[in-house]
């Protein structure tokens, strides 16, 4: 409560908010996954930095909570002694799925991309760290 202290702001601009930054973009065919994530992650990755790890990752791990993992314990301070690091961590990883190989049928490709937990089409896993 004491970073919601300043009389002389509205609530939305206090140091701790919970009015997360929004942006909109349209998807393009070659997008293969998107991130949601809190501060902790964006205060020691740059999106472009964020990509590019799980692209890494991506060529030799298929579990997304393995990859979430790893950014987590990438972004992870290496003491509790402050700084970069040190805050609450959450990441939300969707994998947008791919049609198989153009020599399977319609049919099998719909049944492959098909998920009880997830929308038609993707994957996704969330992880957190205190």
């Amino acid at each position: 409560m004491e970073f919601k202290q300043n009389k002389f702001l509205p609530v939305e601009k206090q140091i701790v908010t919970a009015n997360p930054d929004v942006n909109t973009v349209d998807l393009c065919g070659d997008d293969n996954f998107i991130v949601l994530a809190c501060d902790g992650i964006w205060d020691c990755m740059s999106s472009q930095q964020l990509v590019d790890f799980i692209h890494e990752q991506l060529k030799t791990e298929s579990k997304l909570s393995a990859v979430c993992e790893r950014v987590l314990d990438r972004c992870l301070a290496p003491s509790t002694a402050g700084g970069e690091g040190c805050d609450n961590m959450t990441m939300i990883l969707v994998q947008f799925k791919k049609p198989l190989g153009s020599n399977a049928s319609a049919d099998d490709q719909l049944s492959e991309s098909k998920s009880a937990d997830a929308p038609e089409g993707s994957e996704s896993v969330a992880s957190t760290h205190n």
